[in-house]
């Protein structure tokens, strides 16, 4: 193996390990995987425009699970977030409600994970459409 090679392997692996990791997003990705293996990660499936409606069903189910049961409060925050997230994809794309929380409490969950600056800015985007849905605006027009 040339030195360059070499080097270019070792700066691969530096890069990796120097990556920030999250257990809780490690753990809601490992999920998303297991909803559909053609999904490298949780924010993948919920803000993919062409993910099955039966699939962000199941992520709700998954993550509002998870975000009861969680071991640490950073698994059940994003738990939290990525069930709002799985509603809102939802509402956006298919303009189905698949959950029975009220106006309101969809509003917090939606307004939180809009908030939430550690979670991927696609989500929140996602997000606020679905606040606009809610109110019955075009997201452009929020």
């Amino acid at each position: 193996m040339s030195t360059t090679m070499d080097d270019q392997l070792k700066e691969a692996f530096r890069s990796v390990l120097e990556a920030p990791f999250d257990p809780a997003m490690a753990a809601a990705d490992w999920l998303a995987r297991d909803i559909d293996p053609s999904y490298r990660s949780a924010v993948a499936l919920l803000t993919d425009a062409d993910v099955p409606l039966e699939h962000l069903q199941q992520a709700k189910s998954v993550y509002k699970t998870m975000r009861i049961i969680g071991e640490t409060s950073a698994d059940r925050r994003v738990a939290a977030r990525l069930y709002a997230a799985a509603i809102a994809a939802a509402l956006v794309r298919y303009h189905r409600r698949v959950s029975r929380q009220s106006d309101a409490a969809l509003q917090r969950a939606l307004q939180s994970l809009l908030d939430d600056a550690q979670m991927h800015q696609r989500l929140r985007d996602l997000a606020g459409a679905a606040l606009c849905a809610l109110n019955g605006k075009a997201w452009s027009a929020c």
